[in-house]
């Protein structure tokens, strides 16, 4: 009888070494794949650029009229899945969902993720103008807030800033190309990544105006410049807009003269818009009703075409 106690107490005592074991098991990979959860989250981590194109603009004017110019930016690091630094949070990351179970299922224990350091690099038209480390000590991202950052901008080789400004705002109707581009170093426990961030922007630092491509009478031959009294005969203008994202609309009024007298025969006034990069092409109407030489003049923002540079139209009886 007391050799089958001892062999029940023997096999209870196995069942309980395998039970501790599955225990042990379990937890093990709990954490384990709680750990490799967590880097996977600090990688996938945003960085949010905060400022407008109205901000990069004053700055740009700033550093071309030669005054001392700064720009304040905000950088904020977010969760998984955030990617605005706008308006409420309406999901739950889901560290935070595998903290509330923690708290009450289980005993594994959900690390913050933190960030630290953030590289900075600015490029105008492509050209670097700005390379640098901005230091910051390490701080937890919160479970439903943002990490938040200030960096102060300042281009230290000030000549070739205000060049590089000034051949992009002659070639693109004012607009400038800015993109900002970095990373921020990220830690959780003994993990450590970059998350890298760019964005690009287009502000303006001159009023922008469409270019005029081309101006000329519509004949009934193109290679004439002659028509007929009665004749409907209207100047088309090409129009291009150089900019790479801004629409433009601006109005343009077309005069038109006969030689020999200084009053005009016709005045059209048109309401002209070009998506960027493209060009549009716009008829100013005009049937001629006494025979002579006609020219005309082309005025608007940023566009002139005189009267010397007109083409002539012969009109016949």
């Amino acid at each position: 009888m007391a050799e089958k106690e001892k062999i029940v107490s023997r096999e209870e005592l196995i069942g309980l070494v395998q039970l501790v074991i599955i225990f042990t098991a379990i937890l093990v990979g709990r954490s384990v794949g709680n750990l490799y959860s967590s880097y996977n989250e600090l990688s996938h981590m945003s960085v949010n650029l905060g400022f407008t194109e109205e901000e990069m603009s004053g700055y740009l004017l700033d550093a071309m009229e030669g005054r001392n110019s700064t720009l304040t930016i905000g950088l904020a690091v977010t969760l998984p899945g955030f990617t605005s630094t706008e308006g409420q949070v309406t999901e739950v990351p889901d560290y935070v969902r595998k903290w509330l179970i923690s708290v009450t299922l289980s005993p594994i224990v959900v690390t913050q993720p933190e960030v630290s350091d953030v590289d900075i690099v600015m490029l105008v038209e492509g050209q670097q103008v700005l390379s640098k480390t901005y230091t910051f000590p390490r701080e937890k991202v919160g479970y439903i807030a943002f990490l938040r950052r200030n960096i102060t901008l300042s281009v230290e080789d000030v000549e070739t800033f205000r060049r590089l400004i000034g051949e992009a705002a002659e070639a693109h109707a004012g607009e400038v190309e800015i993109t900002i581009t970095g990373r921020a170093k990220a830690n959780m426990l003994f993990f450590e990544s970059t998350l890298p961030f760019k964005t690009t922007k287009y502000p303006l630092v001159l009023p922008p105006s469409l270019t005029l491509d081309q101006s000329k009478w519509e004949t009934l031959v193109p290679s004439e410049s002659t028509a007929r009294v009665g004749e409907p005969t209207p100047v088309s203008i090409a129009l291009s807009n150089p900019t790479r994202v801004h629409s433009l609309t601006q109005n343009i009024t077309c005069t038109i003269y006969r030689e020999g007298s200084n009053e005009p025969i016709s005045v059209v006034t048109k309401t002209t818009t070009a998506a960027a990069g493209t060009v549009s092409t716009y008829l100013f109407s005009f049937t001629p009703s006494q025979p002579g030489v006609y020219y005309y003049t082309l005025e608007s923002r940023g566009i002139s075409l005189p009267a010397g540079a007109s083409p002539r139209l012969t009109v016949s009886p």
